[in-house]
């Protein structure tokens, strides 16, 4: 590389190292007037620092000659205070500044993340989810909160104290400035090489993340698969790769702390033998020399920041990645309060649907035509890919649609928050999450009281399972519902959506995890317990097709049949092909649809 064009070279790294980190600071403008505060009190406070170092050798050389140091040691004396207060200071605003950056950081992440969910989350790992949401998140914290201020006040404060040098000691004083100009070189000429430590570092902490929340979700499987030696064995590779890249960082960061002592110790001497030559009075030298290591104090300050530039850097594209990604999710419509027609509470209408997940060319769905009468159970049945859990996805509004139209209770979704469609509609998955807390608590319902949650649980065939609990609805379940069965966990689920009492009900295999007995059961009491409410079920299972008032055949993206169970065995050979399948359609197609779409 000429000399000419290496300066173009430096110029373009700074930009690709710092532009991440200022584009994510838009993020943070409402917190402009706070961050300008402490810019102010960290100047100060490094400003008084050097002149605290400064009058202290001044006072103690008065002292020594014999001189009257009264002056001088007020001038220390208040200097001392002044620090104190300013440090206070400082550590009370960079506080407030960090929560409130952190909190802006984070809500943005997790907006994204409920932007993105389900289907934009599928291509992510999640610890690199949680990464982003966490240690990302923390370290742009840090240095938005802290390390940003002292970059601006150290930068600051270095041109006053080197002003106050050069109006002191006249030439000699421009040791001072040489000396920050060195310092702030040292980090700068080391950026290429912090900004690739940083990206690799920020990659293998979130991998490691990665590969230690997929060996606890798996763990039964990791077990019974002997696959813990393999499992350990990744953990022990990815803890090596991070303290790899450790290793490399904390020795860039030794030589430039050696650059940086070297600087200091040079511009000390440098200082005392330009003082000694007569060009500093006698007894300004051994102030003089302070101020020449104290100096650099601000410039050090800077080089802290920078030093954290490259890590910030990648963590900032990281979350900036995640903030960028598109998701499935439809816009909110503009009215916030449609509240439908009373006689067409639960009607149901869908026209000329049209689905293509991003990145693809296939239609999911494609003009899908469908009409649910007020109180109407409907089963969607269709091979693996026809596209049912896509069109539950859309009825809930986790998914939007290139085209076409969703009417519930009279009213087009489109117009209205997705929030308020999701109290019309309610989804119940075939794989219901349950978290680390009470009964009472994953019914998550706050408002609903004891009657209506036990109502809740009778209807899903659930209430004798919690009677049974040591404490009842006020029983904590293990993560994940570890102690729970596949088809108690769905159960609870289906008790979420009958709490909610939704115009509509959409559930998906409710009954993949129930043996021939318990489904039948399970059916009848769904059918009282929804009677005159609209319920779509998602499923392959021959009863409870049976036991809905209408059947809707998918294939290929469209509605190829429509009747009853008893008018398509006989009339629609597709239908009786999908029914006949032994594995069925069902659990796996909403998972397939997440990986190869999400």
């Amino acid at each position: 590389m000429s000399a000419a064009a290496a300066p173009g070279a430096a110029a373009s790294r700074w930009r690709d190292v710092t532009a991440p980190v200022l584009a994510l600071g838009t993020y943070l403008r409402t917190q402009r007037r706070l961050f300008a505060e402490v810019v102010v009190v960290v100047w100060a406070a490094l400003v008084t620092g050097v002149a605290v170092a400064v009058l202290s050798v001044r006072a103690a050389t008065t002292v020594a000659v014999g001189d009257p140091a009264g002056l001088a040691m007020l001038a220390l004396g208040v200097a001392v205070v002044a620090v104190g207060v300013l440090a206070w200071t400082e550590q009370w605003l960079a506080h407030v500044l960090a929560y409130r950056v952190i909190d802006s950081v984070r809500q943005h992440v997790h907006a994204a993340i409920a932007r993105l969910a389900p289907l934009g989350l599928g291509r992510r790992r999640s610890g690199e989810t949680v990464a982003a949401a966490m240690t990302d998140a923390e370290q742009l914290e840090w240095f938005y909160a802290h390390t940003a201020a002292q970059v601006v006040a150290g930068g600051g404060a270095a041109l006053t104290v080197s002003a106050g040098a050069v109006a002191w000691l006249g030439p000699v004083g421009l040791v001072v400035p040489a000396a920050q100009l060195l310092v702030l070189a040292v980090p700068v000429l080391a950026l290429p090489v912090a900004s690739r430590q940083g990206t690799a570092l920020r990659a293998e902490v979130a991998a490691l993340a990665s590969t230690v929340m997929e060996a606890r979700s798996a763990a039964r499987e990791t077990v019974l698969l002997g696959r813990v030696p393999a499992v350990v064995a990744a953990v022990r590779a990815g803890t090596a790769r991070v303290q790899r890249v450790r290793r490399g960082l904390a020795v860039r960061t030794g030589v430039e702390q050696a650059a940086l002592e070297g600087v200091g110790a040079a511009a000390v001497l440098g200082t005392l033998a330009l003082a000694v030559d007569g060009a500093v009075p006698a007894a300004s030298v051994p102030a003089a020399v302070a101020l020449a290591g104290a100096g650099l104090a601000p410039a050090l300050a800077v080089v802290a920041g920078l030093q954290r530039l490259g890590e910030t850097s990648a963590a900032a594209a990281r979350v900036a990645a995640l903030l960028r990604s598109p998701g499935a999710r439809p816009a909110d419509g503009p009215h916030a309060d449609l509240a439908g027609s009373s006689d067409e509470r639960g009607a149901l209408q869908v026209r000329g649907l049209r689905v293509t997940y991003p990145g693809t060319d296939h239609a999911v769905l494609d003009g899908v035509d469908l009409d649910v009468r007020p109180g109407e159970h409907v089963a969607v049945v269709g091979a693996s890919g026809a596209g049912k859990s896509t069109l539950a996805l859309v009825l809930a509004r986790l998914v939007g649609h290139e085209a076409g139209e969703v009417h519930v209770d009279g009213v087009r979704v489109a117009d209205e928050p997705g929030a308020r469609t999701r109290e019309r509609v309610v989804l119940v998955g075939q794989h219901a999450h349950v978290f680390r807390a009470s009964v009472r608590a994953n019914l998550l319902a706050p408002d609903a009281d004891d009657a209506a949650l036990w109502r809740a649980l009778e209807g899903a065939h659930l209430a004798d399972r919690v009677r049974a609990l040591p404490e009842g609805l006020d029983t904590v379940l293990a993560e994940r519902g570890a102690a729970w069965s596949g088809g108690e966990r769905q159960r609870l689920g289906l008790a979420r959506g009958l709490l909610r009492d939704p115009s509509v009900l959409v559930l998906d295999e409710p009954t993949a995890g129930l043996d021939t007995r318990t489904e039948a059961a399970f059916l009848a009491t769904l059918r009282a317990a929804r009677r005159g409410r609209t319920t779509v079920v998602v499923t392959h299972r021959p009863a409870v097709v049976r036991a809905c008032d209408r059947v809707v055949l998918l294939d290929g993206g469209r509605v190829v049949a429509d009747g009853t169970h008893d008018s398509l065995v006989p009339g629609c050979a597709r239908y009786r092909e999908v029914l006949a399948t032994p594995a069925g359609p069902g659990p796996d197609e909403h998972r397939e649809e997440v990986t190869n779409h999400g």
